[in-house]
């Protein structure tokens, strides 16, 4: 990092969150000092908002699509790759280009293979890698399928968090190789999650850290949780347990993250108090859970589906809490062609419905 500046990489214009929500757009133009500061920090930085569409206009958006990570988390993330000089590696997400030098500067006389979804931000790392001088293949194509081209890799590292780990990187690795990722599960709880491939067409390891990063395009919720459910055609029960805290704090919603993949989940204020959102977008489920209004001990569920995910929630927290309420770092996952199996503290303690099977 002492050897390749990130503003060097940061695009001229970049955006900036006010404390409304919208993301604002800062031009080096018309702001140099503003620029320097946000680009030199140990901050991240948003480089594209909205996918570049402009939807609200050229001068703000509201949903970050690209970015600059902060300098000490990318520092994290190297760590865990464990690089070596005359390795060959994978980057999924190239954004700016500037991990993608850091991964050059470390590997030399390797070779870096660098694979961005979105052709401008592509564009715009080709160019900055060029000008400095940096030696590195930036692809334009999907991520997850990796780059067959120039594999086998011995690293290959992913910027953009995932719910799940695509089978294609593990077949691109070479045996003994790391493969290293932001994961995310059902809860948007995250964490680096660094495996290790076998040689026997699987991989293994333990979770890291915490780590809060932007979803792979692939990876993202086709609608917002809130468009799913409709209390109208609804069923209606009730439940004695209002599981407030895997919505809200780390430890368990990371937990039940895992225990329950698949998920989509959300906490939302309305006018009678909050409201707990859940959906199974395997089985096409749903359920919200809230205080009730007669001011009863008991809470009001609506649903619909085959399953009754307010049980479920409550059978894997239990599991959890029964567990000893264990942390990000004493969880791990399996990967084989089959599908993705969490597990607890070792591969033979497999989580209760834990296992993510390939379409």
């Amino acid at each position: 990092m002492s050897r390749v500046r990130r503003a060097d990489f940061v695009p001229d214009v970049v955006w900036v969150q006010r404390e409304d929500g919208w993301f604002i757009r800062l031009d080096r133009k018309e702001d140099q000092e503003a620029w320097d500061k946000l680009a030199n920090s140990d901050e991240y930085v948003i480089t594209q908002v909205d996918d570049g569409a402009g939807t609200y206009g050229a001068d703000r958006g509201i949903f970050p699509t690209s970015s600059s990570s902060a300098p000490g988390v990318i520092h994290e993330m190297l760590n865990l790759l464990d690089l070596h000089s005359g390795m060959d590696v994978l980057e999924i997400g190239t954004g700016t280009g500037f991990n993608a030098a850091l991964l050059a500067e470390s590997v030399m006389p390797g070779y870096i293979t660098t694979v961005e979804v979105d052709e401008s931000v592509a564009d715009h790392a080709r160019e900055a890698l060029l000008k400095a001088g940096v030696s590195a293949t930036v692809v334009m194509g999907d991520g997850t399928c990796g780059y067959e081209d120039n594999a086998p890799y011995d690293r290959i590292i992913c910027t953009a968090s995932a719910l799940s780990v695509p089978y294609t990187w593990i077949e691109q690795t070479r045996p003994g190789g790391r493969i290293v990722l932001p994961y995310t599960g059902s809860f948007d709880r995250g964490a680096f999650l660094c495996l290790i491939v076998d040689g026997y067409g699987g991989a293994s390891g333990k979770f890291h850290g915490t780590a809060s990063f932007m979803r792979l395009r692939g990876h993202r919720a086709g609608r917002a949780l809130w468009q799913i459910w409709n209390t109208a055609d609804a069923h209606t029960t009730t439940t004695e347990e209002y599981l407030r805290e895997p919505f809200v704090e780390y430890d368990a919603g990371f937990a039940l993250g895992l225990l329950l993949p698949g998920w989509m989940t959300a906490e939302r204020e309305e006018d009678d108090g909050e409201i707990l959102l859940m959906s199974d977008r395997v089985s096409n489920s749903w359920a919200t859970v809230r205080p009730a209004n007669n001011g009863s001990v008991t809470y009001e569920v609506h649903y619909d589906g085959p399953h009754r995910l307010w049980v479920e929630l409550e059978a894997a927290y239990r599991w959890w809490t029964d567990a000893g309420r264990p942390d990000q770092t004493r969880f791990g996952t399996t990967v084989t062609p089959e599908g993705q199996t969490f597990w607890l503290d070792s591969p033979d303690r497999t989580l209760p419905n834990g296992t993510i099977r390939w379409e």
